[in-house]
């Protein structure tokens, strides 16, 4: 019998110590559970943020994806590309800076603008300039050219003072009031009947063909220099008549010699 008493004593203790270790490792386990328990939150991934490209944006501005404002709102308009416009915001206006239009200040905006009537008659006006000085560069060119052919046909072989001197005998016919008005009408005076008008190329029988391209050039800027008023030519006055140093016409007694100039002799009526 007391050699079962080792044994049994060695198994109580056995149970003992399995018991104490369990108690022992079931109070940490507690400890450590009431340290580590701390308020746990939701794993969320950071906030991703776009770096602004392009012009839309101000050049240190961020996109936030989470919260994204309405920077600009783009329209396009029916006729083809728009533009882009700030968004209408409904924010009432403060009472002083809603404006009144008067109807009479609308009205007297409104009577500023011409009538149809008045825009259409300036333009028919100014049309009507416009031919108006198109009609006198045309007469302006064919008294020119008038008078071209009279320094040619009368003068081509004189220097240029003697063919100034012819053409300034047809400019001052020109403010006679025996004579034509124009120059055109000076030139060929009288070339209806042969050997009756005033200058002998104009009703000689022959046609006015010009054979010298130099000498017809040289006649055209004398014409233009005459018609500009050179002074050249005031040292014959206020003649009207001519003839060549080898004839002796009926009319030439009769009226007053001022100078000669090459082949031709210039006379004044006064």
């Amino acid at each position: 019998m007391l050699s079962y008493v080792p044994y049994a004593f060695g198994g109580a203790m056995l149970i003992a110590s399995f018991a104490f270790a369990g108690h022992y490792m079931g109070r940490n386990a507690v400890a450590h559970s009431l340290v580590d328990e701390e308020p746990q939150t939701a794993i969320t991934s950071p906030v991703s943020t776009l770096i602004q490209k392009g012009s839309l944006m101000p050049g240190d501005a961020t996109l936030d994806l989470v919260n994204l404002p309405i920077i600009r709102e783009q329209e396009v308009v029916s006729t083809g590309k728009g533009d882009y416009v700030e968004p209408e915001l409904d924010v009432p206006e403060a009472p002083e800076a809603v404006v009144k239009h008067e109807p009479e200040k609308i009205e007297k905006r409104l009577a500023l603008t011409p009538p149809v009537w008045k825009m259409e008659s300036t333009f028919k006006l100014k049309r009507n300039e416009k031919q108006k000085v198109v009609a006198q560069r045309r007469i302006r060119l064919a008294e020119e050219n008038c008078l071209a052919k009279a320094v040619y046909f009368e003068a081509r072989s004189e220097s240029e003072l003697g063919q100034l001197a012819v053409a300034k005998v047809v400019l001052n016919r020109v403010k006679d009031p025996n004579f034509p008005k124009t120059i055109c009408g000076v030139v060929y005076q009288g070339s209806d009947r042969r050997n009756s008008c005033q200058f002998s190329f104009a009703c000689d029988g022959v046609a006015d063909e010009v054979k010298s391209k130099a000498a017809w050039e040289a006649s055209k800027r004398v014409a233009q220099k005459a018609i500009a008023g050179d002074q050249t030519i005031r040292v014959i006055g206020a003649a009207t008549n001519y003839h060549a140093d080898y004839v002796r016409p009926r009319w030439a007694k009769e009226m007053r010699k001022l100078i000669k100039i090459g082949r031709h002799i210039f006379y004044s009526d006064s």
